[in-house]
């Protein structure tokens, strides 16, 4: 069914049926919640896909796509369910309130709806009329005092909203990429340039995270260094395609160092800013790309394994960079007497960042507050944390989010509440780093065994894409992406349900976002174009790189 446009066609209908139902039944659980949902701001989500619609059609019929569509169809089931999720959530009042007096107002509000409705449906005429003095007596409950008045879109809002412009940005960014890495002559410049590539992009996005942004963040709520990952692969992986046989050569099992330094070089330069902002997570995705490109390239376990193994040695080395300076300067100082056990410990401590600590007690330890005497990061955060013991302090800072995330998770069961009908409105930031809770409170196991079927189907057709690949650069390009895509959609899930520590990062195609929906869109958008080019029916054997 791969190069059946048809079908996938009559796919895409069907996603869109099923998303309009979608939007029906949130909007009724709304109106039953006692606020209005936008119907406009419905309409606009559901318009996206004539874009959607546009590019398929471009695809099909000016380019012959001849690769797998899959990729495509996938994607948009990624991206519709996030959309809805998201119109959920920011429709509902208590979500969008901000400060917690207004979310007090908003959840009570809702409560009181609910109760009104109760009310009028199962007091009986003799309960009423002792209550009220009439036996036929409705509480009101299309606009009650206490309800929180609906928040309309306007079409001038529409078309100005930020919200509006990126997904249109991520489709043009696709049809650019896909448009550019067809190209022989385009592809065989950017191997050449590679390694130059690397330097001129990367260099600019680390003096951003690290001089001008907070915890990752910069320019508000955005994080530009997302297109670093585009970069990135491209140098990493012309780097490899030019050296991979020589990288093979060994003395004692290690490359001749002409070779490794520029590997290692350009492999350090999207590390750096991530350890300066502590990002676990993107540090965690970027190392499983490493592993994933060295060995497509490689391909030999001796060599497979020393890289593994000096790839965590600089991941450790980079983590606890400040106890280790500490020790050795202590090594030579009147502290020379200190046991090794002591040493290993005041690595640990001076070593590791807060935020790392943070996140590995949260995972193994939970609702449970930490010792402020054994862990001096939290005592410094708990002077600050709202509430009067630790345990309140700890759960209001730390522990609340991904509590509230697995209570419903817990709750959605097999089939979920319903949309709109769950309270994902309660855990923080669920439209982004947690927005795989709310799909799986309200639509259940079900829900979100597809949004991981949808990412092992994109791996599974990212790889297949990689292995026929005519060149060692496009084949490492197109294993790089599915690597970044798959590394990233499993350390997301994985730490909403706790089986990896909560990183913060985005779940792609899905969750909101901007830099990170744009850089999702073009990378498949470099994917599909080499699918395409592997399979294009008569075209001639490919010059770029080296064959593998």
């Amino acid at each position: 069914m791969k190069n059946r446009p048809s079908s996938h066609l009559l796919l895409l209908l069907l996603l869109l049926a099923l998303d309009a139902l979608a939007y029906l039944a949130i909007y009724w659980a709304g109106a039953a919640r006692g606020y209005s949902p936008s119907i406009l701001l419905a309409a606009r989500d559901l318009a996206l896909f004539v874009p959607i619609f546009f590019v398929f059609v471009w695809l099909a019929r000016r380019h012959k796509y001849a690769g797998d569509l899959t990729l495509f169809t996938v994607a948009i089931l990624l991206f519709s369910i996030g959309q809805f999720v998201q119109y959920r959530l920011f429709t509902d009042p208590e979500y969008s309130a901000t400060g917690r007096a207004a979310v007090r107002q908003a959840r009570m509000a809702k409560a009181r709806i609910q109760q009104y409705k109760n009310i009028n449906q199962y007091y009986d005429a003799e309960k009423k009329q002792a209550l009220f003095g009439n036996p036929n007596f409705q509480l009101q409950t299309d606009n009650p005092p206490e309800a929180v008045a609906p928040q309309y879109w306007t079409l001038g809002r529409i078309f100005t909203s930020i919200s509006s412009l990126i997904p249109l940005v991520a489709l043009l960014g696709f049809a650019l990429a896909f448009a550019f890495m067809r190209r022989d002559d385009i592809l065989l410049w950017l191997q050449r340039h590679s390694f130059l590539l690397g330097l001129i992009t990367t260099l600019p996005f680390a003096f951003i995270a690290i001089f001008l942004s907070e915890r990752g963040k910069s320019l508000g709520n955005t994080t530009p260094w997302e297109p670093v990952k585009v970069t990135f692969l491209l140098s990493y992986a012309g780097i490899l395609a030019d050296h991979y046989r020589n990288l093979s050569r060994t003395h004692w099992g290690i490359p001749p160092w002409r070779f490794v330094l520029p590997f290692l070089l350009v492999a350090a330069l999207p590390i750096i800013p991530f350890f300066a902002l502590q990002d676990f997570g993107q540090m965690l995705v970027f190392l499983g790309a490493y592993v994933t490109l060295y060995v497509v390239a490689v391909r030999r376990l001796p060599q497979v394994t020393i890289a593994i193994g000096l790839m965590a040695a600089l991941l450790i080395a980079s983590i606890f960079a400040a106890g280790i300076y500490n020790t050795v300067v202590n090594i030579f100082t009147e502290d020379a007497q200190v046991s090794s056990v002591e040493r290993v410990k005041g690595i640990v401590s001076e070593g590791v960042p807060d935020r790392i600590k943070q996140r590995f007690y949260l995972w193994l330890h939970g609702g449970i507050a930490p010792n402020e005497e054994e862990n001096e990061w939290w005592a410094k955060e708990a002077a600050r944390a709202p509430g009067n013991t630790d345990e309140e302090k700890w759960y209001n800072k730390y522990a609340y989010q991904p509590s509230q995330a697995l209570f419903g998770i817990t709750d959605g069961r097999m089939l979920g509440a319903g949309l709109g009908k769950g309270y994902p409105e309660s855990v923080p930031i669920a439209d982004s780093d947690f927005i795989y809770a709310a799909i799986a409170e309200e639509m259940g196991i079900v829900g979100g065994a597809v949004i991981i079927l949808a990412f092992i189907i994109i791996v599974i057709a990212g790889m297949r894409t990689a292995i026929e690949a005519r060149d060692m650069f496009t084949k490492l390009i197109a294993a790089g992406i599915t690597a970044f895509l798959g590394f990233q959609a499993l350390v997301n899930i994985g730490g909403v349900l706790r089986m990896l520590p909560m990183t913060g990062i985005t779940l792609p195609f899905v969750s909101h976002g901007g830099w990170s929906l744009i850089t999702s869109f073009f990378m498949l958008g470099m994917l599909m174009a080499i699918s395409h080019r592997n399979n294009s029916v008569g075209s001639r054997q490919s010059a770029v790189g080296s064959h593998p």
